[in-house]
């Protein structure tokens, strides 16, 4: 009776242990199904829609495959970022980093470099990776920027700071990177115009009162002399592109009404391999 009952309990255990990848793995496939639903639709068959290049590998959603891209059309320049807003294993630069590529992380909430989770260790070290936990404002971010030796020559900056994200990014325009990512508010219609209103201390309350329309994002940046190419079809990053860049390598008209997502919250699956850096990552090894 009792061997009878161990090995129902093994069995049972190993039952369990099966659950999880069984769940994960139903999870991706509607995630799949989903996405490839959504990109049937005939809006995004123009060979310059960026929509279709989308893929994830340290970002939260498809952000890494249009930020690829977007560098794919344009070059990549000097290969330095500033993301504001910002986590070690996820992220909008990560893969940049992956790829060579150096820049600054700001973020109140980083851990302490030398708990930084994914082999961060060896680009603090050797400068490829700097990090600021500063509380960021309007009238600080870009003099905490300018120590960090990114006054000048971004390839690409994003800003995810939930309820200040709009004051951030206009404070980081004459910073004048190539590209721009930009966390919008999807909840929000795309014509609507409105931004939240400037809390110096504000933290996101998980409302639907944060951050800004993509119409107001999209005012802005054009006043400053970018356009509008693409969001995500998560609904959360818009992308600019600066207009000297522009060519022909992008979808117009660059407005709200044509580049507009909705909000998909858990549009895409987790990864298949917990995300992390090459333990010897010198800019140019293979």
């Amino acid at each position: 009776m009792i061997r009878s009952l161990l090995t129902k309990c093994r069995t049972f255990k190993a039952g369990m242990e099966m659950l999880p990848p069984l769940v994960d793995g139903i999870h991706r496939a509607v995630s799949e199904s989903r996405i490839a639903n959504l990109l049937s639709n005939p809006k995004y068959a123009d060979p310059r829609c960026l929509s279709r290049h989308r893929f994830k590998v340290f970002s939260q959603y498809g952000q890494d495959g249009i930020i690829a891209e977007i560098f794919r059309r344009i070059g990549c320049g000097k290969q330095r970022f500033v993301e504001i807003g910002t986590a070690p294993l996820e992220n909008n630069t990560g893969f940049l980093l992956f790829q060579g590529w150096s820049g600054l992380w700001l973020d109140a909430a980083l851990p302490a470099d030398r708990v930084l989770q994914g082999n961060l260790a060896p680009l603090i070290a050797s400068g490829r990776l700097r990090c600021d936990r500063r509380f960021l404002t309007r009238e600080n971010v870009r003099p905490v920027i300018a120590e960090h030796g990114f006054e000048s020559e971004v390839d690409f900056l994003s800003v995810d700071l939930d309820y200040n994200t709009f004051h951030l990014f206009e404070a980081c325009l004459p910073l004048k990177p190539r590209v721009i990512s930009v966390e919008y508010n999807g909840q929000l219609p795309p014509a609507f115009d409105w931004i939240a209103p400037y809390v110096e201390n504000a933290v996101w309350d998980r409302t639907l009162a944060y951050g800004a329309s993509l119409k107001a994002i999209e005012k802005r940046a054009a006043e400053a002399g970018y356009s509008l190419v693409g969001c995500d079809l998560s609904g959360s990053d818009a992308f600019f592109v600066r207009d000297d860049l522009l060519g022909t390598h992008f979808l117009s008209p660059f407005t709200a009404e044509q580049h507009w997502e909705p909000l998909r919250m858990g549009l895409d699956s987790p990864t298949g391999h917990a995300p992390a850096y090459p333990p010897c990552a010198e800019k140019g090894d293979g």
